[in-house]
């Protein structure tokens, strides 16, 4: 655990070092067709992208994104032919997180006491305040929540309804009307390739073009 720590620390301080001021996130891990969007601009996402708010994510067929914060404190997967939206605020010297994911699936790990985090679907508005969990978005808004450890609130939009999802527990709601929860089936997540304990070496150049490789481990 000290290791991972240590590991995660030079990266944060590298990063920051490299990224614009505006900055308030970086692509971990590219794998596949991953379109990034910055203002008008589209371009190929890449491993150490760097992300500012407003920046789109459009992640195509077998194709999946890492994303982690500035902060240190969140770790994002976008998993293919899914649309995620960046977007962060500075309070109390803490970065919340308000994320939007327009359709699709993303695994995310978040630590407690880091500001809030927030996923806002089509359909839902997603809190958490420090856990694992799996979203899903289908093209009719309808939202599937796993919530993997601790405990996630999904609000609907259209009438306010709302509920905790703890661990272990599956939420499903179309954004109006009843939130249905269940437990979480045996093997159901297989489908899902969720990172338990993750190692990658990700390549990071600076505005003088220096390049170097970082091992990054984290649980």
């Amino acid at each position: 655990m000290k290791k991972i720590i240590i590991l995660a620390s030079i990266f944060m301080l590298f990063a920051m070092s490299i990224l614009a001021e505006e900055s308030v996130g970086i692509a971990l891990k590219v794998k596949g067709d991953v379109f990034l969007s910055h203002q008008k601009e589209v371009t190929k996402a890449a491993d150490g992208s760097e992300l500012e708010n407003e920046d789109k994510l459009e992640s195509k067929e077998e194709s999946y994104a890492f994303v982690k914060f500035i902060d240190g404190s969140s770790v994002v997967k976008l998993f293919p032919n899914s649309i995620l939206t960046i977007n962060t605020s500075k309070e109390n010297g803490k970065m919340n997180k308000n994320t939007k994911i327009n359709i699709g699936e993303l695994w995310a790990k978040v630590t407690k006491n880091s500001g809030d985090f927030i996923v806002d679907t089509p359909t839902t508005v997603v809190s958490v305040k420090g856990t694992r969990f799996v979203l899903a978005v289908d093209e009719n808004g309808v939202t599937d929540l796993f919530t993997l450890d601790g405990v996630v609130n999904i609000r609907n939009k259209e009438d306010d309804n709302e509920t905790d999802v703890g661990a272990g527990k599956k939420a499903r709601t179309s954004g109006s009307g009843e939130i249905v929860i269940s437990n979480i089936e045996e093997n159901e997540m297989d489908d899902y390739d969720i990172p338990i304990s993750e190692t990658m070496n990700i390549n990071l150049k600076n505005e003088d073009g220096e390049q170097r490789s970082i091992k990054i481990d984290f649980e």
